[in-house]
């Protein structure tokens, strides 16, 4: 994702097609949009000035006077670092980590928690780079005296289903969140009335429309000779969040 999206990565869910076209654009064109009226941009789009006026107030802005002039100091911000900084890792991190923890919604963090509370059972499911992080956050919850099941084959995924209810909880930690094998399990999920949660660094990927619980980060995503490489160190700081807000529940 580029850095307009990235600060807007909670909001996309909840935006149109329309109006994420229109964000698309803006983030292509932020230079101009930043000095370019709303009747020019609505033309560019070919939508009505109200639609965009409708994007500003779901980014959380008055109108779009108020988003234009945030526009025009983030492209500011970016023409001021050099290209070594942007793409220096630990810059990455530094910005990855502080756009997400200020656009994480706590109310769902809480919800998350509170499903966790209520479960019967817990069951982690994780595959391929991620195993870490599922057995990392069932080794969490071990300590907090709360057992959970942490499972990452394939064929005991598919088995997961038939030993649930609606009582339990089943929990994805996926960083892209379009895991075949994951999606697969959430849809059996959803059909036999099974709460779920997911993990991801992918605010917009199926995963997070399929569960009924959603917490994300929005990180650049990083591929090499078809591998995603994306770091997967932002997964375990969600499922810190996660589990210490669960364990708040019994302070």
């Amino acid at each position: 994702m580029g850095k307009l999206l990235d600060i807007f990565a909670n909001e996309l869910a909840s935006l149109t097609y329309t109006e994420k076209q229109i964000l698309y654009y803006i983030e292509s064109n932020s230079e101009n949009v930043a000095t370019m009226s709303l009747t020019k941009l609505a033309e560019h789009n070919n939508v009505s000035t109200t639609t965009i006026v409708r994007l500003s107030h779901k980014l959380g802005y008055s109108g779009f006077s108020e988003f234009k002039f945030n526009l025009k100091k983030l492209n500011e911000q970016l023409s001021s670092s050099s290209e070594d900084d942007l793409l220096d890792p630990v810059n990455q991190y530094m910005e990855g980590l502080a756009t997400g923890l200020n656009n994480l919604d706590k109310s769902v963090l809480k919800k998350a928690a509170l499903q966790m509370k209520a479960a019967n059972k817990i069951i982690i499911i994780s595959v391929g780079l991620t195993n870490m992080v599922g057995e990392y956050m069932s080794k969490r919850l071990m300590q907090l005296n709360r057992s959970s099941s942490y499972i990452y084959e394939s064929h005991m995924i598919d088995l997961v289903g038939n030993w649930v209810d609606s009582n339990d909880l089943v929990i994805f930690v996926s960083s892209s969140g379009e895991t075949q094998t994951l999606l697969k399990a959430a849809e059996k999920m959803s059909h036999l009335a099974i709460p779920t949660i997911v993990l991801t660094n992918n605010p917009d990927s199926p995963l997070m429309k399929t569960t009924d619980i959603g917490v994300s980060f929005s990180i650049q995503h990083y591929l090499y000779k078809g591998y995603d490489i994306s770091a997967r160190s932002f997964l375990v700081i969600l499922s810190d969040l996660v589990v210490d807000y669960y364990r708040m529940l019994d302070e």
